[in-house]
């Protein structure tokens, strides 16, 4: 097992206070069928493939992720307080095959780095629609290779009333702790619509809540 770590530019988003209740306060609403919604493609990742994970939290997804044996995987989080948890978390399970732990955003991508394998857990619902289409995806689409694959669990529009109120309620959580960008759950789906990939599958999760996808390029 190794571990690296690299200080770099962040977002102007901070985690870091919320991190110490992050994952209480999910299970608490959700249980785990977060974490559980993040696994659901991963049989898709070949042996050996190198993997990005952008914005991976605390790290839940390492364990059933290693489980697939990639090659190189980069732990990109843009908290320290996250990133800090999720390396403890590989340590404390024992957790086999190689992580690099960076701080970080997609902007930190250097033009070497390049990726069989892109996961996006719960990241895209932080911006807005023109953040996504003209900074965010043309840096992390610059980082795939030609016919890699990106995995996307995130939050989804909804027609039931109490799951745009509990939505709209994180939202405004998650702005006045965290200082997220968007006021309103951003259509990511049409956004990635506009882009060179192409949905190859999706689920549905957490009562229709959340999108778990396929994407290849």
């Amino acid at each position: 097992m190794r571990q690296t770590f690299a200080m770099d530019r962040i977002s102007h988003f901070d985690f870091d206070a919320v991190t110490p209740v992050y994952d209480a306060l999910s299970r608490l609403v959700y249980g785990r069928r977060l974490e559980q919604a993040q696994t659901i493609w991963l049989g898709q990742i070949s042996p050996g493939a190198s993997v990005l994970v952008l914005g991976g939290g605390t790290g839940s997804l390492l364990g059933p992720l290693l489980a697939r044996q990639p090659g190189r995987v980069l732990f990109l989080e843009a908290s320290g307080q996250m990133l800090a948890r999720a390396s403890r978390r590989m340590i404390r399970e024992q957790l086999p095959g190689q992580v690099d732990f960076q701080r970080g955003t997609e902007q930190d991508l250097q033009p070497a780095d390049q990726f069989d394998v892109i996961i996006l857990p719960f990241v895209l619902d932080l911006f807005t629609n023109a953040t996504a289409r003209e900074h965010m995806l043309p840096k992390i689409l610059g980082a795939l290779r030609p016919g890699g694959t990106v995995l996307i669990t995130d939050f989804v529009r909804t027609d039931k009333y109490w799951q745009r109120a509990l939505l709209q309620s994180m939202i405004w959580f998650f702005r006045l702790t965290a200082h997220i960008e968007t006021r309103q759950l951003p259509d990511w789906q049409q956004v990635l619509a506009e882009t060179r990939l192409t949905c190859i599958g999706k689920t549905p999760q957490v009562w229709g809540m959340v999108s778990t996808e396929y994407w290849r390029s």
